[in-house]
Formats: structure tokens, sequence, C-alpha cells
């Protein structure tokens, strides 16, 4: 191995180390009570190594929040695919969400509004395309299960899949929203997205009367 060689994958091992410390710290404290200067104690590196490969903490925690959707990808990709019918496949997937959500609710609110305020974060443009990426490609499996539903006659056609899609999409984040700025009680959150799922369940199914009991 040659020097070059060498000192790009020390290089890589030492940005891992900061990313694997940087979560620990985040979900024990939380980010803003985290430093770059927490962080560099905690692995004994100085600010001027951290800050040798990310610009800010801001950065390092978007990378976080793009390994935690590369991982919510792949569930939503499993629920898709080994689901029997569109409609379980679609409630596969939300729950997936909640519990994703559930189960890392810290970088939420930096995915709620990343396209919003990215002015505001210090986070590299390509990062956030590759965020912005892989939020399209989770709203794509919705969208995939909705063709196939389509296409078996399992659903009605009468509607833009695309269109149903960023209405489920745009429910349960919306109701995740409702939670996260405490309009609603977390009790309450699977409630209101299963009022939510019935409702677009019989229109997908062509129910005439929605919001019949």
């Amino acid at each position: 191995m040659g020097i070059q060689e060498r000192k790009q994958r020390d290089f890589e091992k030492r940005k891992l180390l900061i990313l694997k410390t940087a979560r620990e710290l985040f979900s024990q404290k939380g980010f803003n009570n985290v430093t770059l200067e927490d962080i560099a104690t905690k692995i004994e590196f100085s600010k001027g190594t951290i800050y040798s490969h990310f610009d800010s903490k801001e950065e390092i925690y978007a990378h976080l929040l793009l390994d935690h959707l590369n991982m919510l990808l792949d569930f939503l990709k499993e629920s898709a695919r080994t689901s029997k019918s569109t409609i379980e496949g679609i409630q596969k997937c939300m729950n997936v969400y909640i519990d994703f959500y559930r189960n890392h609710q810290e970088y939420f609110q930096l995915l709620f509004f990343i396209d919003i305020f990215s002015n505001h974060y210090r986070i590299p443009q390509h990062i956030l395309k590759k965020i912005q990426a892989q939020k399209v490609a989770c709203l794509s499996e919705l969208q995939y299960l909705l063709k196939k539903g389509a296409e078996s006659k399992e659903i009605s056609n009468n509607f833009s899949l695309k269109n149903v899609a960023l209405v489920l999409w745009g429910m349960i984040n919306g109701v995740i929203h409702l939670a996260e700025s405490k309009q609603i009680k977390p009790a309450d959150l699977d409630k209101l997205i299963s009022v939510g799922f019935e409702i677009v369940k019989k229109g997908l199914k062509g129910k005439k009367e929605i919001f019949k009991e």
C-alpha cells in the first residue's frame, strides 16, 4: 500500500470515528447540547482534525441523517416488496415510517425543515441533494405499491398515482409535525394516522360513502 492510499484509509477511519462518536453524543444529549469540541474531546482529537473532515456540526448531523434515510429506504423497500396486497403494503410502509420516527426522533426536525431552511444550515449542497434524493426515493416506494395495485385492479385507477402518493406522504408527515409541535398528544399520533389511512383506503377501493362509519 502506498503512502497516499494509507493516508486516505486513515482519513476515512477518522471520519467514521467522528460520525460514530457524534451519533452517540447526539443521542445522549441532543443536537443543541453537543459542540464540536465535545466530539473532539470524546475521541481525543483536536478541533482542527474535526474541521479537516467536516465544516460544521450541522454537516455531521446531515451525514447521520442521510445514513438513517438509507436505512429507512431499505425498510420501506422490504415492506413494499414482501406485502401480499397494495393496502397491506401501504399499511406496512406507514408503520415502518412511524416506528422510524419514534426511534430516531432527534433527526426528524432536520428532515422536516431542511428544504425550507437549508440556507440556514452549513451543509454542503451535495449532501443536501443526496438527502433530497433519498426522500424522493422513499416517496417512490408508495408510488410503486399504488402502480402495482392499479395494474392488478386491486385499487381504483381513477386517481393520479403520483397525487395519491403525495397525499399519503403529506398526511403522515403532517400528523408527525402536529406531534412534534405539540399540537396533538403523542398518544394521538397512531389514532390520526389510522383515521387518515381508512379514508384513503376507502377512496382507493372506490367507496362512494367514504366518511360513513
